[in-house]
């Protein structure tokens, strides 16, 4: 039931080692027929995920006082610190939370910000990360300074630049994603780097990030960090955590304890009282299996298809590549594309429908686009039935 996590195996796999993937792929249970490319909204958990929280949910109904002590004792013995050296943190600025909105809610409000102050921010920032900045200005009267950053992306240097440029004397927090929702991916140690010479507190969405990439949250050098292990990571469906750095601590505010109560560690920002103790449990048998994968093996794979799936997008009529080629400023795992003709505020498609093909749009940066998000349990066949469709898509389009 509480699965002990096994470290990290270092040898090295072939990303087209197709009868080694092929036996990843058999862990996760999808409906027959279906190709799942939309793993970016949400992640499919492996079969030994899934069976960690069904044993765990019949352990806490048969016995309830013995459940809930043995979760706690793996959760805290095991879980956080394994899961905090994954990371690269300190088991103490770890705290596990639904997802990444929730982190960041924690962000937004634990923050020592008055009135007039500002918080530099970019224009491809997710809905669920600008809600909590608007409750905050609302209440605190605090500023938000967006930058524009162009979609398709220009490059590294120019995101610096232009965040750069719109830092000032007033600006006490710099807010970013490490890989935007679509797909794009952040100079995230350069902007940390930049800010941390400017004294200013670095804030980072990561929900797209860790399960894709080797997130070493001590290098990249943040101050604070939220991601939905749902995604990527591939736990189960609300998870996640926030990371605060150890030398914010003492200064960075709890929503739940008084000052005389607080905790000396990132627990202090964990939500009080009840909560699904099999589910978070889980997270175990997640790290488990993503290790004996092992994260240096998971982004080339990520990378071969995607860019596979590239190469096939820029060959279909009337459809316009959003991602770009490099893969210094795309995400491993999304690609995002315009089809002349197609609108995805209509989305999802009957013909996707039909072909069992799951992605997503992105009605968003000024696009009304589609994403397709790639992990690596899917495979070249599922990627040419995708292609294959949307080229139907366009002939239909066409008539």
């Amino acid at each position: 039931m509480l699965t002990h996590i096994s470290p990290p195996q270092t040898h090295c796999i072939d990303p087209h080692d197709e009868a080694y993937w092929a036996q990843v792929r058999a862990q996760f249970m999808l409906e027959r027929g279906h190709a799942y490319l939309n793993n970016a909204s949400l992640g499919m958990p492996p079969k030994p995920v899934q069976d960690a929280v069904a044993q765990g949910f019949s352990r806490l109904s048969e016995n309830p006082t013995s459940a809930k002590k043995e979760f706690a004792a793996y959760i805290e013995g095991e879980l956080r610190p394994v899961l905090a050296q994954f990371l690269g943190a300190d088991t103490e600025e770890i705290a596990l939370a639904r997802n990444a909105t929730e982190g960041m809610y924690h962000m937004v409000n634990g923050l020592d910000l008055k009135a007039g102050d500002r918080v530099v921010i970019t224009s491809q920032e997710h809905p669920g990360a600008m809600r909590p900045w608007a409750v905050r200005v609302e209440r605190d009267d605090i500023e938000l300074k967006t930058v524009d950053v162009p979609s398709p992306l220009i490059s590294e240097d120019d995101i610096v630049e232009r965040i750069a440029g719109a830092i000032d004397e007033r600006t006490k927090v710099l807010f970013f994603c490490h890989v935007t929702r679509g797909g794009y991916l952040y100079p995230v140690k350069k902007l940390c780097t930049l800010a941390r010479e400017r004294g200013i507190i670095t804030a980072v969405d990561g929900a797209q990030a860790v399960g894709m990439l080797d997130v070493d949250l001590h290098d990249i050098g943040c101050d604070l960090y939220a991601n939905s292990l749902h995604k990527w990571f591939l736990g189960p469906s609300g998870t996640g955590f926030l990371y605060v750095r150890r030398a914010l601590l003492p200064v960075f505010k709890t929503l739940y304890h008084p000052t005389e109560e607080t905790r000396d560690d990132a627990l202090r920002y964990e939500i009080s009282g009840t909560y699904d103790l099999p589910v978070r449990a889980a997270l175990g048998a997640a790290l488990d299996f993503l290790n004996r994968i092992g994260i240096h093996n998971i982004e080339p794979r990520l990378r071969m298809l995607s860019d596979y799936l590239k190469q096939a997008l820029m060959k279909v009529p009337r459809l316009r590549l959003l991602t770009s080629l490099s893969h210094d400023i795309s995400s491993p795992g999304s690609t995002i594309y315009e089809m002349e003709g197609l609108d995805s505020t209509s989305w999802p498609g009957p013909i996707m429908q039909e072909d069992k093909i799951h992605i997503d749009d992105h009605n968003k940066d000024g696009h009304k686009a589609m994403r397709i998000s790639t992990h690596y349990y899917n495979t070249i066949d599922e990627i040419d039935r995708c292609v294959v469709s949307l080229r139907k898509m366009v002939e239909r389009a066409g008539r």
